[in-house]
């Protein structure tokens, strides 16, 4: 098991002081990434606010959410990589249209589309809005998994992480998202094959990801935000060979929706009809509200057959249908 994220929430007017503190404290315990969510600013104070934080040395920003439309969120993602979240199907697709047109696709990792409502306080960025401050972590053990009853000794380890962190700072630790995530080779799609022997793309599937996130669910351990399985495309490189193969498309990443957490995360869509991207997202729309949990949405609007992801490496793109 490693440290995916270690985040402190902090609010927006605070005067960061704390920021240098919390950055070296981080690093102690080893994460992949170290990040800072702030309560989101009035639309006049964004940009000094983001500027504070980068000054003092901070790469991953979440700050704009709620008060902000397409163009805002554009802005700061392309000036500033800050993280962002949209709560509008509308905006979300003029979002997509303008860094598709712009030819800045990659800006899409920096904006989510929440749909069935905001997430609070999680580490994982950019669908999250902070409330509270205080620290919290993710996780990332796919490759720990043997048994389901891996699942909550390592949600426990995971959690002393982030308390020590916490109490080094003298903050509330807030919580751990349990939530299971891969990073290239440490898999989600290999873990569920391991532990249950379905492929993804495989009937058995829907199964096999809600028996998972039952054990998350179950395990004792103070948890934040989404706590469900994550099948984010670029992010894994089984998902992506199971693309290439043909045993996963479009539908079935709409389909796993119903029981995990990404609308449909980190994948590239190759865009034909804009109409028909818009009534797919209504879709997830649907199932959120169906689900009665939000779910988040990340989409690289392409028009090739696959597409370059910064940091995860050539990802394929899923088709629309005609």
């Amino acid at each position: 098991m490693r440290v995916r994220a270690v985040v402190l929430h902090l609010m927006w007017n605070d005067d960061f002081a704390i920021v240098e503190k919390f950055l070296q404290t981080a690093k102690s315990v080893n994460p992949a990434t170290i990040r800072v969510s702030v309560s989101p600013p009035p639309r006049d104070k964004a940009e000094k606010v983001i500027s504070a934080l980068q000054d003092r040395g901070v790469r991953y920003i979440s700050a704009t959410h709620l008060y902000y439309d397409a163009d805002d969120v554009y802005r700061y993602a392309a000036q500033y990589g800050a993280f962002s979240s949209l709560l509008n199907v509308t905006e979300y697709t003029k979002f997509l249209k303008t860094i598709y047109e712009k030819g800045e696709i990659h800006l899409s990792r920096y904006v989510a589309l929440m749909l069935g409502g905001a997430v609070f306080n999680s580490p994982y960025f950019p669908a999250s809005i902070t409330t509270q401050r205080g620290v919290t972590v993710s996780l990332l053990y796919p490759n720990d998994l043997q048994t389901l009853d891996d699942v909550p000794h390592i949600l426990r380890l995971g959690e002393e992480l982030g308390r020590y962190v916490a109490s080094t700072l003298g903050l509330e630790y807030l919580g751990v998202d349990a939530s299971l995530s891969p990073w290239g080779e440490e898999s989600v799609a290999k873990a569920l094959y391991r532990l249950f022997g379905i492929r993804l793309g495989e009937p058995g599937s829907h199964h096999a990801i809600y028996k998972l996130n039952q054990a998350i669910e179950t395990a004792d351990v103070k948890k934040v935000g989404f706590n469900e399985v994550m099948l984010p495309l670029a992010e894994d490189e089984e998902l992506k060979r199971l693309v290439y193969e043909g045993f996963l498309n479009l539908d079935h990443f709409v389909s796993y929706t119903s029981v995990c957490i990404p609308g449909l995360d980190m994948a590239p869509v190759k865009i034909s009809d804009w109409t028909k991207l818009k009534h797919l997202l209504y879709d997830l729309a649907a199932v959120s509200h169906a689900k009665r949990r939000p779910i988040g949405v990340r989409i690289f609007p392409v028009d090739t057959d696959e597409y370059e992801v910064e940091g995860f490496g050539k990802t394929p793109a899923l088709r629309l249908k005609p």
